[in-house]
């Protein structure tokens, strides 16, 4: 389980805990915990939030699926955007439910997932069918290079260029070049536009 909000990652552990098909084999807070945790112990499911403070679930899930290809993933998130569940789906995730729902369909939503079947939250499932059938308008986060996404992903966040240099252990001036891609891209012409857009499509929030 990945979830920055020890109350609710702490409170859902212990539900599961009380299944008797179900094992908890770790509990972490970010994303650097999750793949450390991968590195060591082979994991059927993982259960992902979708946003944290420094890597979004979006992220984590391809660094997870990199790791441990045949581990299935189940976002958990309070955010309910069809179009970005489908970008889930088509990624590497295996399921989306909501942080609303009750407990028994998480649980559901849990065992479902790890018998292979692909899971989105009731209150989701007719707009998620929609999203997939309009016409395949790529998503503006989509266009991104995974480089660019995680620019875009720190930079949300208020750092500046010489920070997210330090943080990637790129060069400034490599950073300027991917900043003005991702503005390009996203046709936006600052950091409080790429906020907006990060909160309207699931990316980390400000």
């Amino acid at each position: 389980m990945v979830d920055d909000h020890p109350l609710y990652r702490q409170g859902l552990a212990l539900t599961l805990d009380g299944e008797p098909d179900l094992e908890i084999l770790g509990t972490v807070g970010n994303a650097h915990d999750a793949c450390a945790l991968a590195k060591r112990v082979e994991i059927d499911l993982a259960i992902v939030d979708l946003l944290m403070p420094t890597t979004s679930g979006f992220t984590l899930c391809s660094e997870l699926h990199a790791l441990q290809p045949r581990c299935k993933i189940l976002i958990l998130s309070a955010v309910d955007d069809a179009g970005l569940v489908v970008d889930l789906l088509r990624g590497h995730a295996s399921g989306f439910a909501l942080k609303s729902q009750p407990t028994p369909e998480i649980v559901e939503a849990i065992r479902q997932v790890l018998g292979g079947v692909r899971y989105v939250a009731p209150s989701l499932a007719s707009a998620v069918a929609e999203a997939e059938l309009a016409t395949d308008a790529a998503r503006p986060l989509v266009e991104l290079t995974r480089r660019e996404r995680e620019v875009f992903e720190l930079l949300i966040t208020g750092m500046s260029n010489k920070e997210i240099a330090g943080r990637l252990f790129i060069s400034r001036r490599t950073v300027e070049t991917h900043r003005q891609r991702v503005t390009n891209k996203l046709s936006v012409h600052s950091v409080v536009q790429l906020q907006r857009i990060a909160a309207r499509l699931g990316g980390l929030g400000p």
